[in-house]
């Protein structure tokens, strides 16, 4: 009697957790359904209820918008609905599955896919963080050391082709920051910085995020006008540098006070078993590389194919210590085929001419009201900026906005390129929830949690409505003289 009684107490532990698990699995099932439902319904509406449209028009539309639901209200991965998406598009809109499978054969991926391996060959080295432990030692305030961060997290932009990488190659350097910070606030003014410097200098350059390389894609297939490398780095880099820097003294204000800005923190020293950094051939090849991509309009080799040659010189025996098949591994084998599906989605969109049925439908009803550009431009910037606490993906938001957002500014005579880059710019900007980017997840779940929610919400409630005035001082007055310039004989 007395085992039965020891047993029966805990017994109700487990059917408890059982009872949770059921009922979060239910949940899961019912919003299944109900999405299922929406879906359905969605394809139904546009099957029976516009008339007089062609069918590859219709299936088009139907597939854009059930990916729509796919990416921002069902747990599917983003790529799993990508790849479905294109499958689908080749089946039912195109009927050409070679235009799918050249997809992967596309200039983009191998560029990413080089600029892949050149990051993991530089991450190797532990420049990033020697150079903070380097500008720690000889800076004399906690401002001067957020602002070098900025910069050197800036810098990145241009070798490391990911958010993501980037934030990971940062977090020792955070860690050895975060342990000699004296309180909660300093740990949570460079908790913020770090993600936040991350996600927007990667504006800065269009290996910045995979995204940047969608855009450029798609404004050239939809609209024939296209930016280099140099041409986006001159269009990108003052508005990633004025957007990280003013929020890196957002930052200190909000959450430190001037006592603590003016701090001093000291880092162990650098170890000393490593070659200095001028000694690391990596890093020359990578500064090499950039160079290169700079100065294309002189030399005129791909952009592509100096990619690859970086990437293969920094895994030769003897000049960096990273094998090439952990090179390959650390490839973001996900974000190489979410760009290479989404590529074969535009082109399918092309294709259906779904794009001139959505002009003659929507757009010119609405240029009736005769909206002027800056309104336009406010309208673009606020959906971009408003889209992260819906759709988590920053390339998704990308696929998903860029068409329409080109073909509403066609209407009103906006240069396709300027639309293209408030559209990307705005997109970029994702600090208001944890799970709207992963850099902001990844450095709020770390061991020393620096922030939360409400950190989050009130970096936001400053940032966004600064960066919708940088934007629209960009769309409307920056950019398109610099267009006018680069475009000049």
């Amino acid at each position: 009697m007395t085992n039965a009684t020891q047993w029966s107490g805990p017994a109700h532990g487990p059917r408890t957790d059982g009872t949770r698990w059921r009922l979060s699995m239910d949940a899961v099932r019912l919003r299944t359904v109900l999405v299922a439902c929406g879906a359905a319904l969605t394809g139904l509406a546009i099957e029976f209820a516009i008339p007089g449209m062609a069918p590859a028009t219709r299936h088009a539309l139907e597939i854009l918008l059930l990916a729509m639901i796919g990416w921002t209200l069902t747990p599917l991965d983003d790529t799993f609905v990508a790849v479905a998406a294109a499958v689908a598009m080749t089946v039912f809109v195109t009927g050409r599955p070679e235009a799918l499978f050249a997809t992967l054969g596309n200039e983009l991926i191998w560029l990413l896919l080089a600029s892949f391996l050149l990051a993991a060959a530089f991450r190797a080295t532990g420049a990033a963080d020697r150079l903070v432990v380097l500008a720690a030692t000889r800076l004399r305030s906690v401002r001067t050391l957020a602002y070098a961060l900025t910069a050197i997290i800036l810098a990145t932009a241009f070798v490391v082709p990911s958010t993501s990488g980037r934030a990971a190659m940062m977090v020792p350097a955070y860690a050895a920051i975060a342990r000699h910070c004296a309180g909660r606030q300093l740990r949570t003014a460079f908790a913020l910085l770090f993600p936040t410097a991350i996600l927007l200098s990667a504006f800065a350059s269009p290996l910045g995020a995979g995204a940047h390389l969608l855009a450029i894609e798609m404004t050239e297939r939809l609209s024939g006008t296209g930016v280099g490398y140099l041409g986006w780095v001159a269009f990108g880099l003052p508005f990633a540098a004025l957007s990280a820097f003013l929020s890196t003294e957002a930052i200190l204000r909000l959450f430190l006070t001037p006592e603590e800005r003016s701090a001093r923190l000291t880092l162990p020293s650098i170890e000393a078993e490593r070659p200095p950094l001028r000694r690391q051939p990596v890093l020359w090849i990578a500064a090499a590389v950039v160079l290169g991509w700079l100065t294309e309009p002189m030399h005129g080799i791909d952009p592509t194919v100096l990619a690859l040659l970086g990437a293969l010189a920094a895994f030769c025996p003897g000049v960096g210590s990273l094998p090439f098949r952990d090179g390959l591994r650390d490839a973001d084998l996900g974000l190489l085929l979410f760009l290479a599906a989404t590529i074969c989605l535009a082109d399918g969109l092309m294709a259906s001419g779904l794009h001139e049925w959505l002009v003659a439908t929507v757009f010119r009803p609405l240029q009736r009201d005769e909206l002027s550009p800056p309104t336009i431009l406010a309208l673009v910037a606020a959906i971009g900026l408003l889209s992260h606490l819906v759709i988590h993906s920053r390339t998704a938001r990308v696929s998903i906005l860029l068409p329409p957002m080109l073909i509403l500014a066609h209407t009103a005579g906006i240069s396709p390129i300027t639309t293209m880059l408030a559209t990307v710019s705005a997109t970029g900007f994702c600090q208001t929830l944890m799970i709207s980017a992963k850099p902001v997840a990844l450095f709020g779940r770390l061991a020393e949690k620096g922030y939360g929610a409400g950190d989050l919400a009130r970096l936001s409630a400053v940032l966004l409505p600064l960066h919708f005035l940088l934007i629209m001082l960009f769309a409307i007055v920056a950019w398109p003289a610099l267009g006018s310039v680069l475009a000049s004989p």
